[in-house]
Formats: structure tokens, C-alpha cells, sequence
């Protein structure tokens, strides 16, 4: 008798394995959870990565203000500001040589009377090395990103650097992204694909992130 209900009790058991096992290996997969990272907003908050895709949710704008998602690595330079009215955020990450750093920086001009967003942008673009400033915009590609168009342009390459600006119209006004770029080894290759470049990527997705 004892033999045979421990019998029963062993069946059950493997019974009851096996619907786990079954479950385990034909249902759903367990529940994804995304890295605990953040990304540091240019008010000083953080977000953090969100389901379904683990991607940086985007920062809230401050009324009247412009907020994105900063790429990872960045900080805010607190060295940046001084008379230069324009520069709204400034943000520094370490280059593989440690100093000098890779830079992002955020400027808004104000749209005068009487002139254009394009009017705008030419005026506040300069190419170095040479220090020759900008006559068109015929120099410039537009770049649509996250349903917003940039006007791009890539101001110097020198020396291992890549120096890029991003110029968003808005009404009344133009915003200006910039990102210089370390350690660029091939920087004198003519068929560069300076977008490719990885500081350069992760910067265009930040400017997905852009609102306002």
C-alpha cells in the first residue's frame, strides 16, 4: 500500500514538473529589463531607458526652453559660460587622449527683424582652420531627424578633429548644435563619413530628442 501511494505521489510530481518545464521552454520569455544607465538632461535631471526597446526616454522641456537627451559619457562644463550671451548648455566627455575633450554646445540666436532663419545661420557659421566665413546655403545639407531638419555642416577638420554644427529654425529664432570631435585618425580622408563617426552618431541621435 505504502509503495503504491508513494507511486502516486511520484507521478504527480513528475507531472507537475513537466507542466512547469512545457511553460518554461514553449511560453511567453521572461520579461526584458532594460540597463540601469541614465542620460543627463541640460537641466541637471537624468532619464533612464524605457520598454519596450531599452531606449533613453526623452527629457522634459522646461516651458519656454530646449531639452534633449545628452549622449552617454557627457557632463555639463560649468567652465563654458562667460560673455558669450548665446551658449545655452555646454557638455564635455573625455577623448581617448583625455584632454583635449570631446564638446557638445547648444546656442540660440534670436531672428532680427528684417532677416531670415537662413540670414541667421550663414551669420553664425565661420570655417577653420581658415576663419572663412560662410556665403551660402549652398554649403549647408539639410538633415531630417526625428521629423525635425537641421541645417548641417562640418566647420573644420584639422588635425585629428572633426568640428560639426546643426542649425534648427524656429519661429523667431535658430538653435545651434555643435559637437567637436577628438582623435579622429582619418580625418583627412576625403571620403570620411563624418556622420558615421561614433561621437557623431550618438550626437544625431540626441538631436531625435530635441523638443521644445
Amino acid at each position: 500500500m505504502k509503495q503504491l501511494l508513494l507511486g502516486v505521489v511520484l507521478l504527480v510530481l513528475i507531472g507537475i514538473a513537466g507542466f512547469f518545464y512545457r511553460n518554461a521552454i514553449e511560453g511567453p520569455g521572461p520579461i526584458v529589463a532594460c540597463p540601469l544607465d541614465a542620460k543627463l538632461c541640460p537641466d541637471g535631471s537624468s532619464v533612464g531607458r524605457v520598454l519596450p526597446t531599452c531606449e533613453f526616454a526623452a527629457c522634459l522641456a522646461a516651458e519656454g526652453k530646449v531639452s534633449y537627451s545628452m549622449p552617454a559619457g557627457y557632463t555639463a562644463d560649468e567652465n563654458a559660460y562667460g560673455a558669450d550671451t548665446s551658449l545655452l548648455d555646454a557638455f564635455v566627455k573625455s577623448s581617448l587622449s583625455e584632454n583635449p575633450k570631446h564638446t557638445i554646445t547648444v546656442r540660440e540666436y534670436m531672428i532680427p527683424e528684417g532677416q531670415t532663419a537662413n540670414d541667421v545661420i550663414i551669420a553664425n557659421t565661420t570655417f577653420y582652420p581658415s576663419d572663412m566665413p560662410a556665403e551660402s546655403m549652398d554649403q549647408f545639407e539639410p538633415v531630417t531627424v526625428n521629423g525635425k531638419t537641421y541645417q548641417s555642416v562640418v566647420i573644420e577638420r584639422f588635425e585629428a578633429i572633426v568640428h560639426s554644427a546643426y542649425f534648427l529654425p524656429l519661429e523667431g529664432k535658430v538653435l545651434k548644435f555643435e559637437i567637436v570631435e577628438h582623435d579622429v585618425m582619418d580625418w583627412m580622408e576625403p571620403t570620411l563619413a563624418v556622420k558615421k563617426l561614433p561621437e557623431h552618431a550618438a550626437f544625431i541621435q540626441m538631436l531625435g530628442t530635441v523638443s521644445y
